[in-house]
């Protein structure tokens, strides 16, 4: 009973373990922002 049970645990570590590697793996979703900048915050001091 152990040895299954220690199985079934070793296997749902290793399937969480790769599925956060292969989400380590994927690319970050790009953001974009448009700012509007004053002409008068442009200069400096």
């Amino acid at each position: 009973m152990k040895k299954r049970l220690r199985l079934f645990l070793a296997l749902a570590i290793l399937a969480l373990s790769i599925s956060f590697l292969a989400w380590g793996y994927l690319p970050n979703s790009r953001e974009t922002r448009i700012q509007v900048i004053a002409p008068t915050e442009m200069q400096l001091p």
